[in-house]
This record gives structure tokens, C-alpha cells and sequence, in this order.
């Protein structure tokens, strides 16, 4: 028998004993076995479809590598995963429900069929493919939904840091304006103060990261702006936070046009604080803006460790520099810096049509070069 017309004939069959195998299975053991069968009749119905449909061998590839077309609306398999999401099953047991449909059906068939022709070798492997496809789409709806719940959460929990973490920066600023305050109280607001804006600009990149995720993209506001004038309060603001380092900067050129000031301001201020973090204490931070007829150029150069090339290709994208992280460095102090800033930096840059590269030499260090093309202003003018 045909494995499409053995699947039509005997589903109910099939999803019984599906029920009590995949019960079985480490993941699943604790799992609402009523809630094992409820879209896996109709990702049953649809590969019996497919199977009785004409294949070219790409589509055969695809499908096996969990390509193939996607149709319009919701495959069975993503419904099947949205509600496994809602039912707080985790992706190991979602994998497992199709380990067990796959091997479920293939022993019932192979009971009371002899898969000896090229036909039934043939409707074999292409229920392969087709389990392997709805997989592919379970999993890739199960991932995108949990990504965006986690996306949202950082959202929320950042913009709620912000109530008290201001409420901290006003009662130290508080302190440092009263005149009667010791020399003791005044030492502690300063550190306070401090901190709390170093907290501030952690929790501003953490919201920019989220909403990014969240598909809102860099909402940006263009103004005639004078970049070398903004550069030099951003490079006079971090060496007055890190006097022991020496901060160096060259404006040459056209630096002015139209952008969003107080987002420059943040990758100016993103690359600096990346330079002093991780660049050799002992060595200059050598930032340069130039303008040029199509775009301005900003440059920061520091003396660090070489980068190695793989490193390289996550280091704008702070999820996957930390998964490649050791063990050792993902907990503590290490986990500190998780690299939200550079990422930030891309974004904003993006957003202005422009592009962010990082190099890293023996000869001239690490440098972060910047282009940003030359925005046309409201009236028309550059």
C-alpha cells in the first residue's frame, strides 16, 4: 500500500499509538498526553498530500533542508508549535513529538507493507523530507515567537529601570547642590551620580536592543547639526570621566550636516567607551572626523589585543559574541559587558544610510571607521 493511502486509512491508528510512544520519551514523560495529537493529524494530512503530488529533485533538496516554499498563512506545524509555546512545552519536547511521529509511523507502515519496490522506497524517503520540512517550520516558529517574548521582556524591564534609577540620579544631584553636605557626603554623591548615568547609558543601549527586536527599527530625527562641535563635547565628557587615559582628536573638513544629534552622540560616546575598555591603559585613543563632498568620516584608533578573525564576524551582534564566549567569562565580571554598545553603533549608522567596519592590526591596533553619507536637508540644501 501506498504510504499516503496507509497514512488516510489508519490516522486515528497512528495517532493512538503516536500518543503512547512519544508519552514514553524522556522529554515528553511529563507532558498532558491530550495535548500531544492536537495539530498532528492535519501535518499528517498535509504530507499524505505531498506525497501523492508530482516532485522535482530541487524540491526534494529543499524540503529536506527545510526550504520549501512557505504557503499562505500558517502551515500546520507553525500553528502546532504557537500553541506548544502557549503550553510551556520546551523545544527539546517539541523535537521529540516529531522524532516520535517519524519513527510511528514508518513502523506501522513498514508492519504491513514489505518496502521492497522503488516506489516504497521512494514514498520512504520522501516522508523523510516532508517531516523534515514541517520540523523545520515548527522550529523556526517556536524559536521566532520565543525570541520575541524575550525581546519584549528586555523591553519592558528597561524602560521600568528607568523610573528609579532617575529617581537615584535627582537625589544624588540632590546631595552635590546642598550646601550643607561634608566633604564625605559630597565624595559619595559624585560616585553615585556617576554610576547612576553609567547605569542610564546601559539601560538606554539595552532599550535600543530590544526595540531593534522587536522590528521598530532606529527611529531617527535629522537636524542640521555641527558633528565636530558634538564630537568635542563627547571626547571632553570621557576624559573627564577617565582622566589617567589620553584621548586625541583631529576634525578636518565639511563635518557638518543632517543627523540625528543626540543618536551620534551615542555612537561617539559608544566607540569611546569601547576604546577605554578595551585598549592598553598605557597607550592613546586617536579619534579623527572628516568630511568629504559625499560623507562624513569618523575614525577611533587605539592600541589593543589583535582580534582574531571569527571574532570578528559576531562582533557587531552582542547575542552571538556571548554564546561563543567561555564558560568562564559568561558568569562574573566578564558577563558584564555584553557588547550591547557596538551593536547600537550599528544600528544608529544604518539608520543613517551609513556603514561601521572594525580592523585590527599589529601595526595601527583596533580602529572602528564610520561613514556617514551626507543627508539631504528639508529645504533641500547640504
Amino acid at each position: 500500500m501506498k504510504l499516503s493511502d496507509f497514512i488516510r486509512a489508519n490516522l486515528e491508528a497512528i495517532l493512538v499509538e503516536w500518543e503512547e510512544f512519544a508519552a514514553t520519551l524522556g522529554p515528553l514523560e511529563y507532558a498532558n498526553r491530550a495535548a500531544l495529537r492536537d495539530h498532528a493529524a492535519a501535518v499528517l494530512k498535509v504530507i499524505a498530500l505531498d506525497l501523492d503530488t508530482t516532485q522535482l529533485e530541487q524540491e526534494s533538496i529543499d524540503k529536506s533542508k527545510g526550504l520549501a516554499p512557505h504557503s499562505i498563512g500558517d502551515t500546520a506545524a507553525e500553528t502546532h508549535a504557537a500553541d506548544r509555546v502557549a503550553a510551556g512545552f520546551s523545544g527539546e519536547q517539541v523535537m521529540a513529538e516529531f522524532r516520535a511521529l517519524r519513527l510511528n509511523v514508518l513502523r506501522l507502515w513498514a508492519s504491513t507493507t514489505p518496502i521492497t519496490s522503488a516506489s516504497e522506497i521512494q514514498d520512504m524517503v520522501r516522508f523523510n523530507e516532508a517531516i523534515d520540512q514541517a520540523q523545520s517550520e515548527s522550529m523556526g516558529r517556536y524559536a521566532s515567537m520565543l525570541r520575541e517574548a524575550q525581546t519584549l521582556f528586555l523591553s519592558i524591564l528597561g524602560r521600568d529601570v528607568r523610573t528609579p534609577l532617575g529617581a537615584i540620579s535627582m537625589g544624588a544631584q540632590v546631595q552635590l547642590r546642598d550646601p550643607g553636605s561634608s566633604a564625605q557626603a559630597v565624595k559619595v554623591g559624585h560616585r553615585i551620580f556617576n554610576s547612576s548615568q553609567r547605569m542610564a547609558d546601559i539601560v538606554r543601549d539595552l532599550v535600543d536592543f530590544s526595540t531593534t527586536h522587536l522590528g521598530e527599527g532606529f527611529p531617527i530625527e535629522p537636524i542640521a547639526v555641527d558633528l565636530g562641535k558634538l564630537c568635542e563635547d563627547v571626547v571632553e565628557e570621557v576624559r573627564m570621566f577617565h582622566p589617567e587615559r589620553t584621548i586625541t582628536l583631529q576634525v578636518a573638513g565639511e563635518v557638518d550636516g543632517n543627523y540625528d544629534a543626540a543618536r551620534m552622540a551615542q555612537v561617539f560616546s559608544n566607540l569611546l567607551a569601547n576604546a577605554v575598555q578595551h585598549g592598553h591603559r598605557d597607550s592613546s585613543i586617536r579619534v579623527g572626523l572628516a568630511g568629504d563632498p559625499e560623507a562624513v568620516h569618523f575614525t577611533v584608533q587605539n592600541d589593543a589585543e589583535l582580534i582574531a578573525p571569527e571574532k570578528m564576524r559576531t562582533f557587531f551582534d552582542p547575542v552571538r559574541r556571548f554564546a561563543i564566549r567561555p564558560s568562564t567569562e559568561r558568569v562574573g565580571a566578564g558577563a558584564a559587558h555584553l557588547g550591547l554598545g557596538l551593536y547600537v553603533v550599528k544600528e544608529i549608522v544604518r539608520a543613517h544610510g551609513g556603514t561601521v567596519t572594525v580592523t585590527s592590526t599589529a601595526a595601527e591596533g583596533v580602529t572602528f571607521s564610520v561613514r556617514l553619507p551626507r543627508a539631504e536637508s528639508p529645504s533641500g540644501d547640504r
